[in-house]
């Protein structure tokens, strides 16, 4: 069965949380132990990777902590997978040691310091790809290599030389927060370090007269007590579990062994989560040869994605047809709120920058002269702490936002494919490129920090299980040069601030306006919209070739293989009613796409179960409204 893995936090309640921790300190350091232990042998997990971690653990292990046979297992296997995903990242390191010159160094200048030059990095990747023959193909390769360079480069700033070994990159990674998974044990009803069971009910709404489904957990922990003897400890009370798990029980969904982990607070507060993993059955994609169309999208520079569909010609020769208009989806109110917490934080970091200074030069004056600390003192080291807390709170609320952000742009993308009968998404593999350059003004710089730190990797994270489980194939393109190309003759083009006569006398390298330099084409209109219907074309000549010889190919827009796309009206009418004139979504608590008011409703409110909704109702008048 074909099956994705998904992971629900479940807060434990306040009876059980004092043993839950008791049970994670003392795993916390015997899983330290056993990664410090087997680091110098590293090597050995490279290798051979079949079957459980911990018996590979348990094969070069040599000391034993006298936890119980269960209890080490899961301790070996939470190390086994550390040392395991390390050992990958050593082959990659070996990989590229060759590529660390000085030419991956910006020198310092007199505005800024020495750091890394982020374009030098990848062109050093994309030719070491091209020479092993991986271009195009493994995305995740490329990322890693990426990011190892980039670790590299870091210690050469810290040190002034890069490393030559491994463990001169990567210090011994000891956990810093108690975590363990339960999956060394014989499951939740014969396991001897915890038991667990889920009771599934359905029962009748008496509001509404519905037969509805809940599901509650209980838990069950041997850990050890105050005086460090291992022991049962009692079941604990029923844990509500969520909705959404409900459903996937429903639908066959089965339990994977969990994961107990430990959550620390802004204030210091530790709290015990189980992560209740499920294998949730998943849709078998069709055959590449029965698709036709693609749905491409790109990361605006004006709106958070713009997304365009292509379908593939039955007549060889021909260029793919364009199916939709473009469909943009602007998140500018998101992005005045994270642009406010961007400051606050700034300012949070001033201020504590000014009081850690104000600290530094007090406790030098008092060594060196032998003087008592100020009486402020007390209070600035206060002050300190305040500022760090509320900077930490301001990081949380930010990542909240940006998960939330890339769940609604992938459920999104998700409803526009399967609207327009499409299986395959392609979009550009963001998460390594990054924006060069300061950017000019607050709204430049905030553009240029936004894209270097904000959703393009959580996006496509869930884009990817959430099209798996639908059913959906998700591809990653070449980035390079789909921004600046006509996506109907593919000559070079220009970008500028608008399309305004006045503000086309100056190209941009981030303008929003594309205009064609081909004085046969002519073609102009948004930057966003033109990238997403090149991305869309790259997809076409991948599966075209496909089609072809039945083999995995990727392209560039310089490839002779990737043709223009056609327009034609008739055929590239939305499904719902079309977008109209309206720029703005209209105010309330729900967020409406502009001209989409009445069929489509975009909730971006936490506990909503899905944020994209059709209303069968609203969407039957607008189809008769237009017919």
């Amino acid at each position: 069965m074909k099956a994705q893995s998904l992971s629900f936090p479940i807060r434990l309640p306040e009876a059980i949380q004092a043993e839950a921790l008791r049970l994670l300190d003392a795993s916390h350091g015997a899983i330290n132990a056993i990664v410090c232990e087997l680091w110098p042998q590293l090597d050995l997990f490279a290798a051979d990777r079949r079957g459980p971690a911990w018996k590979q653990v348990e094969k070069h292990l040599i000391t034993r902590n006298g936890h119980g046979s269960r209890q080490q297992r899961n301790e070996w296997e939470s190390a086994g997978r550390i040392l395991r995903a390390q050992a990958t990242r050593k082959q990659i390191f070996e990989t590229v040691v060759p590529l660390l010159t000085d030419a991956l160094i910006r020198p310092a200048d007199e505005k800024r310091p020495a750091r890394k030059d982020h374009r030098a990095i990848s062109d050093q990747v994309r030719a070491l790809r091209t020479q092993l023959r991986d271009e195009g193909e493994d995305v995740d390769a490329f990322m890693a290599m990426t990011n190892v360079l980039e670790q590299a480069c870091n210690v050469f700033l810290r040190t002034g030389t890069f490393p030559q070994t491994y463990s001169e990159l990567q210090p011994v990674p000891v956990h810093s927060a108690g975590q363990i998974t339960f999956a060394g044990d014989d499951g939740m009803l014969k396991g001897q370090t915890y038991r667990a069971r889920i009771e599934h009910r359905l029962f009748c709404d008496l509001a509404s007269h519905e037969e509805c489904t809940n599901a509650s957990l209980w838990l069950r922990l041997k850990a050890p007590d105050e005086q460090h003897k291992w022991a049962w400890g009692a079941w604990s009370v029923e844990i509500p579990l969520p909705e959404v798990v409900c459903g996937y029980l429903d639908q066959g969904a089965t339990t994977q062994a969990p994961t107990l982990r430990e959550v620390r607070g802004d204030d210091g507060q530790r709290l015990v989560v189980l992560d209740l993993i499920l294998e949730v059955p998943a849709k078998y994609v069709s055959d590449l040869v029965q698709e036709k169309r693609i749905l491409g999208f790109d990361w605006g520079v004006r709106s958070l994605i713009t997304v365009s569909i292509l379908e593939k010609p039955d007549v060889d020769g021909e260029p793919p047809r364009q199916m939709s208009r473009p469909v943009f989806l602007d998140t500018g109110a998101l992005d005045g709120k994270q642009a406010r917490l961007r400051r606050e934080i700034d300012r949070l970091k001033s201020c504590k920058q000014r009081y850690d200074t104000l600290i530094e030069q007090a406790q030098q004056a008092s060594k060196k002269q032998r003087i008592p600390l100020p009486p402020h003192f007390a209070e600035w080291q206060t002050r300190t702490e305040g500022y760090e807390k509320r900077i930490g709170q301001c990081w949380d609320m930010y990542a909240r936002r940006n998960q939330e952000v890339a769940h609604l742009a992938a459920n999104l993308l998700i409803l526009l494919a399967l609207l327009f009968d499409c299986r395959i998404i392609c979009g550009e593999n963001l998460t390594t490129l990054k924006t060069i350059g300061r950017g000019r003004g607050v709204r430049g710089r905030f553009r240029n920090w936004r894209n270097n730190t904000t959703v393009r990797g959580e996006l496509w994270r869930v884009l990817k299980y959430k099209c798996y489980l639908a059913g959906i194939r998700t591809r990653t393109v070449e980035p390079r040069g789909t921004t600046h190309t006509c996506p109907r003759c593919h000559e070079p083009a220009r970008t500028f601030a608008s399309p305004a006569s006045a503000d086309r006398r100056k190209a941009i390298d981030w303008g929003a306006w594309l205009c064609c330099e081909n004085p046969a084409c002519g073609w102009n209109g948004a930057r966003d919209y033109a990238a997403s219907l090149n991305i869309a074309a790259l997809g076409i000549a991948f599966l075209r070739t496909y089609c072809e010889t039945g083999t995995y190919r990727g392209f560039r827009m310089t490839s002779q293989e990737v043709k223009p796309c056609s327009y034609i009206g008739q055929g590239a009418t939305q499904l719902l009613l079309s977008q109209g004139f309206t720029t703005r979504p209209i105010k309330g608590k729900h967020v409406y796409y502009a001209g989409w008011s009445y069929s489509i409703r975009l909730c971006t409110s936490h506990p909503a179960t899905t944020l994209a909704i059709l209303s069968t109702s609203q969407l039957r008048k607008n189809v008769l409204r237009s017919a």
